[in-house]
């Protein structure tokens, strides 16, 4: 339930398929921050950002995938309170982009960086884009959370989020419960953000996501008042598993970046 696996059997299972994985796992403000790599520093890099719960792991067939490893250099990041980062400590939008920045910074290349990010990816994007304008030429928010007020009520989170009902969550939805908590005062001081985004903006959603209404999508391009530009791309009768279950029409739009 924790979303993971060994770096040994992640290594083993990689080099089975005859491609390259690198895995790190740095220390930044006292947590771990791990991440993956696969591809030559000769790409340009596609970084992927999980949702609540997740792991890197969510990305590893687009890491297989020809078509993408013949374009980018992917990485992929377990977010701040999953998979080996510091697991089950939960924090706020912009503790985690504090975390995650440094990272991206070391590791850009001469080449173009992009950011993709699904559901809570989505809202964390953009707080990485407005902290650093210059550092991306394009952001794919896939069926991100972004609008405040179409967040579900969710009473029962504040319930379970207490001990000892949280210590009976299992695996990754205790961080998730929390986060998700968080996430709800987040995204009101996430609303100057969206200005201070100045890259290429792509928009990613199903028409049939119950979880994440599409209303987000024109919320998040009105607020978008200086993107360099804005695309939103709607898939027909997808729900909010967009990277797993609709693999080949997300893969479209990142191969089409540059």
């Amino acid at each position: 339930m924790k979303n993971r696996w060994s770096d040994k059997k992640a290594y083993g299972l990689f080099e089975s398929k005859h491609i390259p994985l690198k895995i790190f796992d740095t220390v930044i403000n006292k947590r771990h921050l791990h991440y993956v790599v696969s591809g030559p520093d000769s790409l340009p890099t596609l970084v992927f950002i999980h949702g609540s719960p997740g792991s890197w792991m969510n990305y590893m067939k687009y890491m297989w995938d020809d078509d993408m490893r013949k374009k980018f250099r992917i990485v992929a990041i377990d977010r701040p309170g999953f998979g080996f980062s510091s697991f089950g400590k939960a924090q706020h939008l912009q503790e985690q982009a504090n975390m995650i920045m440094p990272v991206l910074q070391q590791i850009k290349n001469a080449h173009p960086m992009f950011l993709a990010g699904h559901s809570y990816g989505g809202p964390l994007s953009i707080k990485l884009a407005a902290d650093n304008p210059t550092l991306f030429e394009s952001i794919v928010i896939i069926a991100g959370a972004l609008d405040v007020s179409k967040e579900a009520k969710e009473t029962w989170r504040k319930i379970v989020n207490v001990r000892p009902l949280y210590w009976g969550l299992p695996g990754a939805f205790g961080p998730s419960n929390t986060e998700l908590l968080y996430l709800k005062k987040d995204l009101v001081p996430l609303q100057e953000d969206f200005k201070k985004v100045t890259c290429k903006v792509i928009f990613v959603h199903g028409d049939k996501d119950t979880w994440v209404p599409i209303g987000n999508v024109e919320y998040g391009t009105k607020m978008m008042v200086n993107a360099a530009s804005i695309v939103s791309d709607t898939i027909k009768d997808a729900d909010h598993q967009i990277p797993w279950k609709n693999m080949d029409e997300l893969k479209e739009v990142l191969l089409k970046l540059y």
